[in-house]
């Protein structure tokens, strides 16, 4: 603390007002100078204390006729009124006549209101802007008001298009034509392979027939209550003349309308 306060006497000496005296009270860490004429025997400044508030100096004294004039320079360590005369003392010890009371003011830096906040706060980010902020304003809502358009439009559509989707195909679907053909006397070699291929697939997999040769498995499928009825009637169909089964599509697709489709006949 001695060296600190030991600096900021250097500094002050090396700072020295030109004025008579300060047209304004000195801030704290600033040198203050004040000139003035006191009777009686020579006056020194006090040793510095680093727990005063105050440092003061002696900068020069000229001998006049009624009294000495002293050049008294001082920095404040602590905003305040301070009476200069506690700092002093007369070389001769002596206390006649007694030392005048010298008042002296210190001011703050820092303004009364501050609350310890190192940067002062600016205020509303619209205040920079000045006169164009209304401006920005209604510029903002502008464009929200585009942009809303644009995005319920865009949601609508996507709506739309998940409304509009086809639900995936199921094995009835694929079987339909084929067995529409086959009960007309229509159906193709590659329509009955096909159509062969849907079923046999379907339940060899389901049955759990895929070890099976395809001559056992038609066997054992056209043994099977759900899987023999469709197959028995392709085979009574496809023995017939052409026009004259007659045939319920629907109902005979029915077990097959909540299976999808193989992936590869998509």
């Amino acid at each position: 603390m001695r060296g600190v306060v030991l600096v900021i006497i250097l500094l002050a000496i090396c700072m020295r007002a030109e004025a008579a005296a300060p047209t304004t009270a000195p801030t704290v860490g600033m040198e203050g100078k004040l000139e003035i004429v006191i009777p009686g025997s020579l006056l020194e400044a006090k040793a510095v204390d680093e727990k005063a508030p105050l440092i003061a100096r002696v900068a020069s004294a000229t001998s006049e006729p009624n009294g000495t004039r002293y050049d008294i320079r001082y920095i404040g360590l602590e905003p305040g009124s301070y009476d200069l005369k506690t700092y002093l003392f007369r070389l001769d010890r002596s206390e006649t006549p007694p030392i005048p009371s010298i008042r002296v003011t210190i001011g703050g830096v820092l303004p009364d209101s501050h609350q310890g906040q190192l940067v002062a706060e600016s205020g509303s980010p619209l205040r920079l802007f000045g006169k164009y902020k209304w401006l920005l304003i209604a510029v903002g809502v502008g464009w929200l008001a585009l942009l809303y358009p644009l995005i319920f439009a865009k949601r609508k559509r996507a709506i739309a298009t998940v409304e509009a989707a086809p639900p995936p195909p199921t094995l009835a679907d694929r079987l339909r034509p084929l067995v529409q053909q086959a009960a007309d006397g229509t159906l193709s070699a590659d329509g009955k392979g096909q159509l062969e291929r849907l079923l046999l697939g379907h339940w060899r997999e389901r049955l759990q027939l895929a070890d099976l040769g395809m001559v056992d498995a038609l066997t054992r499928l056209r043994q099977h209550r759900e899987a023999g009825a469709l197959l028995r009637a392709l085979e009574d169909w496809l023995h017939r003349p052409p026009g004259t089964a007659t045939v319920d599509v629907a109902t005979v697709l029915e077990p097959y309308r909540s299976i999808p489709a193989p992936a590869e006949v998509r």
